[in-house]
């Protein structure tokens, strides 16, 4: 039988801890190891657990979330990190993925949003839906078109990138273009090659840690 997930939870809310464990505790292929209202009461824990995956509040009591990312990725850098939050600043969204981050998931996101930030960061992935990254990838594709000397990308895939940023499919994207969706596949595959990246939120982490957005 393959172990579950290894999840470790911060949060300074009793009720919003409650809420998580009992969710994930639901889930055959997830198990809560740990919990805490604070930083300094988790490190310990964390290196001395070395769970799969840190689920981190930005907003606690001491030493903020910021502050946390990086401490956990000092001490215990193979653990995941998905930041849980009910802020949606580019701001802290871009701090947290420079720090080292894997995920972001919002507090107003479903169930099915949290557990998919687990098991995808658990399978080495990354996890920051639309919401989050549409106004990265718009940063991007503007720093781009400015004809910054980091960029890498042809004016289509510029174009294609900048209908990334708003959500789009690649069938919508194809519509727009008046192209095929096979080309399509084409430059983003083509725009990923290039940056490095598997998908729209790895694109979008690379750019900011190869300090491509500011």
């Amino acid at each position: 039988m393959t172990p579950p997930i290894r999840v470790y939870l911060i949060d300074d809310h009793h009720v919003v801890r409650q809420a998580v464990v009992e969710m994930l505790g639901a889930e055959s292929d997830v198990a809560v190891v740990g919990q805490s209202g604070d930083v300094r009461g988790a490190l310990d824990a964390i290196v001395r657990e070395r769970p799969d995956i840190a689920i981190v509040d930005l907003r606690l009591p001491g030493m903020n979330g910021l502050a946390a990312i990086k401490e956990i990725r000092a001490q215990a850098p193979d653990v995941g990190i998905i930041v849980f939050t009910m802020y949606d600043s580019p701001a802290y969204v871009h701090e947290s993925i420079n720090l080292g981050a894997r995920g972001y998931v919002l507090k107003s996101a479903s169930k099915s949003d949290l557990l998919r930030a687990v098991r995808a960061v658990f399978n080495d992935g990354t996890y920051f839906p639309t919401e989050i990254t549409k106004p990265l990838l718009s940063r991007l594709v503007q720093q781009s078109s400015a004809g910054d000397e980091t960029s890498v990308l042809t004016p289509r895939e510029l174009q294609v990138l900048e209908f990334l940023a708003e959500g789009r499919s690649s069938k919508e994207i194809a519509n727009f273009l008046a192209i095929s969706e096979a080309t399509v596949k084409g430059h983003l595959k083509n725009l990923y090659d290039k940056l490095g990246a598997s998908d729209r939120a790895h694109a979008v982490a690379i750019a900011l840690r190869q300090r491509i957005i500011d």
